[in-house]
């Protein structure tokens, strides 16, 4: 019910009437559907649309039907229509955060739509977020080139590779950063190797794999080094080797922020 409220225009399902034991078929298929990491939803009308989802504490990789490659941060939702590869452009919706590895088509670009920014590439790899809770939206190019616009009428801009730029939703403001875009997207593998990385970069790797915010005290010097193996440790624990290792103090003060101060 969230994902059809979500969907922009709504899209409607088919009924059919159900016997007993069918319904029962029905809901355990339902049951099974909601267990597991990530699932895919399809909407069987005459225009239909897939949606994929992942879930709160798990991510995804899915391969679309010209090839691209995504992946889905937790807790994201990305849909297209079923004419995805017959009509003149590829264009899919997201809500939360992925990874695009796009394969190249010149006669058809891709495009991503995500509240405000609107995403255009031939083909390329980059991160796209739409996180409605830190009220931003951002675009971070690892290879290629992407065209951002939306933000404002007729205006966009180009990204060359480590490049981000980011939409800020309360204010209006765009901003266009060099940045390591590789730190955007360590979150799609298994695990992460910080080898005498500095806490500033190490923050945003932590920020992208467990969908957070850091907050850090201006006081604190982020150009420090440490050196630890990120595997599938919980948010908590991670933040205890990061106190052990640099004398500072973590505090998580809702599900979105974590505070680092003296």
């Amino acid at each position: 019910a969230r994902l059809h409220g979500e969907m922009r225009p709504p899209l409607r399902l088919r009924t059919i009437p159900l016997s007993r034991r069918a319904a029962a078929v029905a809901a355990a298929v339902v049951v099974l559907a909601m267990s597991v990491e990530f699932f895919v939803v399809r909407h069987l009308t005459a225009d239909s649309t897939t949606v994929l989802v992942t879930a709160e504490n798990s991510k995804g990789r899915f391969t679309l039907p010209d090839g691209s490659v995504v992946w889905l941060n937790a807790d994201s939702r990305l849909a297209y229509s079923n004419r995805f590869v017959d009509s003149e452009k590829r264009e899919v919706r997201l809500e939360g955060e992925a990874f695009f590895d796009v394969r190249r088509d010149t006669l058809r670009p891709f495009e991503v739509e995500m509240g405000k920014l609107r995403v255009k590439v031939l083909g390329t790899r980059f991160t796209a977020s739409h996180m409605p809770a830190f009220n931003t939206e951002e675009v971070t190019l690892l290879s290629g080139k992407v065209e951002v616009s939306g933000y404002r009428a007729d205006q966009s801009v180009v990204l060359t590779p480590d490049q981000s730029c980011s939409y800020d939703a309360g204010s209006g403001a765009v901003a266009v950063r060099n940045v390591a875009a590789s730190n955007y997207c360590s979150w799609t593998g298994n695990s992460i190797i910080f080898d005498n990385m500095t806490l500033a970069d190490i923050a945003v790797n932590l920020e992208h794999w467990y969908n957070i915010r850091f907050r850090i005290d201006e006081r604190i010097d982020t150009s420090i080094r440490i050196s630890f193996t990120l595997r599938p440790e919980t948010l908590e624990e991670t933040l205890k080797i990061i106190e052990t290792l640099t004398h500072l103090r973590c505090r998580q003060i809702d599900k979105h922020y974590v505070i680092i101060h003296k």
